[in-house]
């Protein structure tokens, strides 16, 4: 980590303890190999990658027709900068990049303050893709993003990712389930999907036991679906597949793992099987459950704030990603109120 980056990291994340960073980024589309006007472009190799300013934003196609908006740090402190990618919920059915609240409205503007490359994700969505369709294509976004990382001034050695929901679900099981899960494929197979850091919001863990009550059973069932016409026999097989508490080693990266007291669509406990797994495997993580947060995290009086859950998530990827401690050190802090 150059000196530079870090105490441009730890200028913002002082900024941050008093309020939350709320800049929005300018927005542009690239046209290889700067970005110009409005057009999508596709990007099918390497080359293809548009090359950004400080600041510059871009939509770019990574695999499989899918779109990722790029936003480059608001300003560049010298060498290649680190990434955080957003993953977004809904129930793995609905959503894009751009969707998610102030999870990615204004988690996405404190990160690219304080530095990092900002990447935003679509992914194949049910009813017409089937699962794996969607972690295939995460898996394929960060695998883009090393293999074009100089045109986007990414240390590839130093990438986060974070979602909420079904998106925490996928961050999830890219910190966990490596090439022998069988999703690997597609372009780049010369390059890692693997992640420095994961923040899961909410994500379904153990999807065996979502819950058979209310709203979570309507978010099991939304997931069954994604796999087609599967025996019974086979299911219980299936959803042990793709569930990240499966794939927990040794060595995986660090987890902020975030859940609320009163979330009845995933339950806390999803939380609590993810942090014993990596408990027993001696993975570094996290646990923060916010007080009256609902399944969003946007509840007016909860505990800890909107504010503080951004400085929270901008905190982690500092402390993992840029000054390579992680939770418990004593470079990362819990929020309180």
């Amino acid at each position: 980590m150059g000196r530079a980056r870090g105490v441009a990291v730890a200028s913002l994340l002082a900024a941050l303890a008093l309020a939350p960073a709320l800049a929005a980024c300018s927005s542009a589309s690239p046209t290889s190999p700067r970005a110009t006007g409005n057009a999508t472009v596709p990007s099918p190799a390497p080359t293809s990658s548009p090359t950004l300013s400080a600041g510059q934003q871009a939509t770019v196609i990574y695999c499989n027709h899918q779109q990722a908006r790029i936003t480059e740090p608001t300003k560049f402190h010298g060498g290649a900068a680190p990434a955080a990618v957003y993953v977004h919920g809904g129930s793995w059915v609905s959503g894009d990049y751009d969707t998610g609240g102030f999870i990615i409205d204004t988690i996405g503007p404190a990160l690219a303050k304080a530095g990092f490359v900002v990447v935003s994700l679509d992914y194949r969505l049910g009813p017409h893709g089937h699962w794996p369709d969607q972690i295939v294509d995460v898996k394929c976004a960060i695998r883009y993003l090393r293999a074009n990382a100089r045109h986007l001034h990414i240390d590839p050695s130093e990438i986060g990712a974070w979602g909420q929901s079904a998106g925490g679900h996928l961050v999830a099981l890219l910190g966990t389930a490596g090439p022998s899960a069988g999703w690997d494929i597609g372009p780049y197979r010369n390059e890692s999907s693997r992640v420095q850091a994961v923040v899961d919001m909410a994500g379904p863990s153990d999807l065996l036991t979502m819950g058979d009550q209310g709203d979570a059973v309507l978010v099991a069932e939304s997931f069954i679906s994604l796999l087609g016409s599967v025996p019974r026999n086979q299911l219980g097989a299936d959803l042990t597949r793709a569930s990240p508490v499966t794939y927990v080693r040794p060595h995986d990266p660090p987890f902020l793992i975030l859940d609320s007291d009163n979330d009845q669509i995933v339950y806390p406990q999803q939380s609590t099987e993810l942090a014993q797994r990596l408990a027993a495997n001696g993975d570094p993580h996290q646990v923060v459950t916010v007080i009256r947060g609902g399944h969003e995290f946007d509840t007016v009086g909860e505990s800890p704030s909107e504010a503080n859950l951004v400085r929270l998530v901008v905190e982690f990827f500092a402390a993992t990603l840029v000054f390579h401690t992680g939770p418990g050190s004593s470079g990362f802090s819990s929020p309180t109120g």
